[in-house]
């Protein structure tokens, strides 16, 4: 199977653009690679890269199974908010921290019990807490990523992360999005890009054009677990912090790449970013296992890999347990619909 790769964002000042910021894709192919390249601004020397974070070596095993796209495709329809009808009145929720992970709001269990708000989220680091906090996050490539609030219509509040695909597309986790225990449809995000703690560097924009697929808010499948957020039109800021590729890729691609997450864990201090990165632990058709270390709150993170200096998403943080964390997986038909849901960012 040939790795297919779709534009990141890398550079508003670079030729490929427009002067609004936005990058004009080119493909290329190869025999592994089928490249849409990229455009993102900022920073070409990272004062933290992730490659040099990465360990040298590691000795899990991987295993894989085929993935027949034609038997899942009634599960891929994809819905919108919009067919929702007219959401509620947007409250403000800027005073709230400590939250539990949307996860939480879909899935049939209850945030853990305890006196600590901090400890209200999931922990699901495996061993030692290896994570890196981020503290240039106004910088490139962290500014990408987007600390989430979500306000049910049930009246509860949920954390997530999420990391822009284009000018006004965020990608995200199906739970952060749809909660099936919650009243459907999230009835307001808050999207707050390079968050760091109480300092936001591009503020906080509030959305309600979301998107998933039925294979998630009929079917409560794990395995269409994703969705994205659409900001107003007047909020492109993407074209200022620069967005992420993705890409699908065949199990022998997947085999050898580290794979590099970062969000915003709810057991960490509230809105701070934090990064780890390992190779995959395992694979199946539709999901990717790692030991990268993550918590509540990090649900719809980007698990990607670097090439040529550029960042390509091939799966969204989704589930975590003590035998490993794990993504949704970028098939071919979940980066068709990225692509769909990228224009309508555009």
């Amino acid at each position: 199977m040939a790795t297919t790769l779709e534009d990141v964002r890398s550079d508003v000042k670079s030729t490929t653009g427009n002067g609004n910021g936005n990058a004009k894709g080119k493909k290329t192919t190869s025999a592994e690679t089928t490249l849409l390249e990229a455009g993102s601004p900022g920073q070409e020397d990272e004062l933290l890269q992730e490659l040099g974070l990465e360990p040298i070596a590691e000795l899990s095993t991987v295993t894989e199974d085929l993935y027949d796209e034609s038997a899942t495709a009634a599960a891929l329809t994809e819905v919108s908010s919009q067919d929702a009808g007219a959401a509620q009145e947007v409250l403000d929720t800027d005073g709230l921290e400590n939250l539990p992970d949307a996860y939480f709001a879909s899935y049939d269990e209850e945030p853990p019990a305890t006196s600590e708000a901090e400890a209200q989220v999931s922990e699901v680091v495996i061993g030692t807490d290896n994570r890196i906090r981020i503290n240039n996050t106004s910088a490139y490539p962290w500014r990408m990523t987007c600390s989430l609030r979500m306000r049910t219509r049930t009246g509860k509040n949920y954390i997530g992360t999420g990391w822009f695909i284009g000018p006004r597309t965020v990608m995200t986790a199906g739970h952060c999005v749809y909660m099936h225990n919650e009243g459907g449809w999230a009835q307001s995000i808050t999207v707050m890009p390079g968050r760091n703690g109480s300092n936001m560097p591009y503020g906080a924009v509030v959305a309600t054009h979301l998107r998933s697929v039925t294979g998630w808010t009929q079917n409560r499948d794990r395995n269409s677990d994703y969705g994205c957020i659409i900001l107003p039109e007047n909020h492109r800021l993407g074209a200022r912090t620069g967005w992420f590729g993705f890409a699908y890729m065949g199990d022998a691609s997947l085999k050898q790449k580290y794979l590099n997450l970062v969000g915003y864990p709810g057991d960490k201090p509230a809105g701070t970013m934090w990064y780890h990165s390992r190779r995959a632990k395992s694979l199946t058709s539709r999901t990717i296992v790692y030991d990268i270390d993550t918590a509540g709150g990090q649900s719809g993170s980007a698990v990607y890999h670097i090439k040529n200096g550029k960042r390509y998403a091939v799966g969204i943080h989704t589930n975590g347990s003590s035998g490993g964390n794990s993504a949704t997986r970028i098939t071919r038909a979940v980066f068709n619909l990225m692509k769909s849901w990228k224009s309508l960012g555009s």
